[in-house]
């Protein structure tokens, strides 16, 4: 879909990078820049794919690998002659650092106007914090985000996973998607930013607006919800976990049939969500010694013959093993030059039906760099050269 287009990703860790693989699967042709010897960071941070780690395979498929130092003038050089060939750049670099090597959007643009050139941070140019470093953790705890996730009788905690790191991700993509358009009409690039605190705040659209205008008290609740009730995780007698969501009144008649209390509709501290919310603790408790009476397989059929949202709490090898039987294509083969075939998550949404094909896994690194430097024009060598002051 985006074939054609050509994206130079400077990003490292998660966020940027992870944009960059969206529009990869898109078809777009994306060329990762990384750091000579260690590369992107994430390469080190994990070895379960057979030595590999498996961190930067999730977030790198599809990509060439580049190795320049634009740490250094030189380095910067080639990265200026190389951007007149491509549409798009996105790096996550702090915000004064690419200025500060000449290759902010103001610089690039002048060589190429066509450029749409997106920035990550983590808190854009929020005065006080522009030169703030930070990731998703960081952005989970500035944003109330973590106040809000874990136990209320424990300490905060972050999401099981980087939320707020993927989410700005979607977003960049998003924003750079937009500016495609509009290029089509304008002929010129625009610069887009994207930054993880506004990303995290946008984790929390039915949050922000009470906050803002009333005095709610968003506290944590555990795996329950702070806004509506029952919505929360029951252990089951087979030491299961099995997740309700019988909030509306309709649901929660229903709910009450099936587990045997029919009177707990007609408990002024139950009868509306708003009540069940204030009284939270109370109605728990009771659901919690009814939930223990049956298996989790048991109460899941239950609750869907009656038309009432349900789910056992599976780890990831279970979720995967019960979806990829029902859907074949859930998980793709990819080819890893270094570990031949791989499995990968495929793209996570469908066109017409058809959903972007997944084949190409992440890359090794540096695996592409005489053969892109030598078609920007660069000598064998020259690279050579390069290479033995580590430039490449």
């Amino acid at each position: 879909m985006l074939a054609g287009l050509k994206v130079l990703d400077l990003g490292s860790a998660l966020a940027a990078p992870y944009s960059a693989m969206l529009l990869a699967d898109l078809g777009a042709e994306v060329v990762k820049i990384e750091k000579p010897r260690r590369g992107d960071m994430i390469r080190a941070t994990d070895s379960y794919v057979r030595g590999e780690s498996g961190y930067f395979l999730g977030i790198n498929r599809g990509k060439d690998s580049v190795t320049v130092d634009i740490r250094k003038p030189e380095g910067r050089d080639i990265i200026r002659k190389m951007i007149v060939d491509f549409d798009i750049l996105v790096e996550n670099f702090r915000v004064p650092r690419m200025a500060e090597w000449g290759l902010s959007y103001e610089d690039l643009s002048a060589i190429n106007p066509r450029l749409i050139y997106c920035s990550v941070s983590a808190f854009g140019d929020m005065p006080g914090f522009e030169q703030t470093g930070g990731n998703d953790i960081i952005a989970q705890a500035y944003s109330g985000l973590m106040d809000i996730t874990g136990n209320p009788d424990r300490e905060p905690s972050r999401t099981g996973s980087p939320v707020v790191d993927v989410s700005c991700g979607m977003l960049a993509t998003v924003g750079i998607l937009a500016a495609v358009h509009n290029r089509t009409k304008t002929g010129k690039g625009t610069h887009i930013r994207a930054n993880l605190l506004e990303a995290a705040f946008a984790l929390m659209p039915n949050y922000v607006v009470s906050v803002l205008n009333g005095e709610p008290n968003f506290t944590r609740a555990g795996s329950g919800h702070p806004q509506i009730a029952p919505y929360q995780a029951f252990l089951t007698k087979d030491q299961r976990y099995v997740v309700v969501g019988a909030f509306h009144n309709t649901s929660w008649q229903a709910f009450c049939d099936v587990i045997g209390r029919q009177d707990l509709p007609q408990d002024p501290r139950f009868k509306t969500n708003s009540d069940r919310v204030a009284h939270r603790k109370e109605l728990s408790a009771i659901l919690e010694v009814e939930l223990l009476k049956r298996p989790s397989h048991e109460w899941v059929e239950m609750f869907e013959r009656n038309e009432i949202l349900a789910a056992p709490v599976l780890n990831l090898k279970d979720a995967f093993a019960t979806f990829s039987k029902l859907n074949g294509d859930l998980i793709a083969p990819a080819s890893h030059d270094k570990l031949g075939s791989i499995k990968m998550l495929r793209h996570p949404m469908s066109y017409d039906s058809k959903t972007p094909e997944v084949s190409r896994g992440a890359p090794v690194l540096g695996q592409h760099t005489d053969a892109r430097l030598r078609q920007f024009g660069f000598t064998q060598q020259q690279i050579e050269a390069w290479r033995e002051k580590k430039l490449v």
